[in-house]
């Protein structure tokens, strides 16, 4: 067996930023089963080569893990995991801080099944090569901000449950996308939501759980921030009037667009227009 660990401990000051990287490592040819244990902070773990299984108190059944499989271990609850039979490869790595709650509400670390297949293969290990890289450097308040900000790009390419790749016919998925793709499509006009389930032939529920399933917002409120979005760029980019910007991202009603458009971006239009400006 071949096995690379660093631990770290990183300053109050970047555990207040969010989230915190404690340790990372690489293990080849890993022949033992970790039995019951707890830990005080998250990890998570990456299978590259083998099989085995993986078994979390208070998730039911034993959970067949193979190569590509990723899972979150949440702390303080037990678990038991490892190869069966043989040996697999895996990499590791602990965090803590604040933001682990923001994340699980939004539906990622644990948040999910036990189990899941990352959205983006290729950027978690290419996420956690770079945190063993950083975990090997002399510590200094850059290498533990840039551990921090890694480990939120790996949270990103294993995704939630439902950024993971599946078939292409998945009902629940596909409903969700063409419900994104509808609500770009029509977002600088008029937009009913009970009009665009109508056109998928879901009920306004089932369209509502899929577009939070996908951007963690309602559809009224990811419709807000696409118009905020085009708006932005017109305020930025061109010399047309409020009025007229307000009319282009869907808002008839300037005086409505300004005060949306306040409350969300915190400054009115022509403020965030000087601002770019400037």
């Amino acid at each position: 067996m071949q096995s690379t660990a660093h631990y770290l401990t990183p300053p109050v000051e970047v555990h207040a930023l969010g989230l915190a990287v404690t340790g990372v490592g690489r293990i080849v040819g890993q022949r033992a089963t970790r039995v019951d244990r707890a830990l005080p902070g998250y990890a998570g773990v990456l299978v590259t080569e083998g099989a085995g299984s993986l078994a979390l108190r208070g998730t039911p059944g034993r959970h067949a893990v193979s190569a590509g499989s990723f899972f979150w271990l949440p702390p303080g609850v037990p678990h038991t995991y490892g190869p069966n039979p043989g040996t697999w490869s895996e990499y590791w790595v602990l965090f803590e801080g604040p933001a682990t709650g923001r994340y699980e509400d939004l539906g990622y670390l644990a948040a999910g099944p036990a189990l899941v297949e990352p959205a983006d293969p290729a950027g978690a290990r290419a996420a956690l090569d770079t945190l063993l890289e950083l975990g090997s450097r002399p510590e200094s308040l850059n290498s533990h901000v840039a551990a921090a900000a890694t480990l939120q790009v790996l949270i990103a390419a294993v995704g939630t449950p439902y950024e993971a790749p599946r078939p292409a016919t998945n009902p629940s998925l596909d409903i969700g996308r063409r419900a994104l793709a509808v609500l770009a499509r029509d977002a600088g006009g008029p937009v009913s939501i009970s009009a665009v389930a109508r056109e998928l032939s879901v009920s306004r529920d089932t369209l509502a759980t899929q577009v939070r399933r996908l951007t963690g917002s309602t559809p009224t409120d990811h419709l807000t921030r696409l118009r905020l979005n085009r708006a932005k760029g017109l305020l930025a980019f061109t010399d047309r009037s409020i009025a007229d910007v307000a009319r282009a991202v869907g808002y008839p009603d300037p005086a409505y667009f300004t005060r949306a458009f306040t409350r969300r971006i915190g400054v009115p239009p022509s403020t965030f227009r000087q601002q770019q400006r400037t």
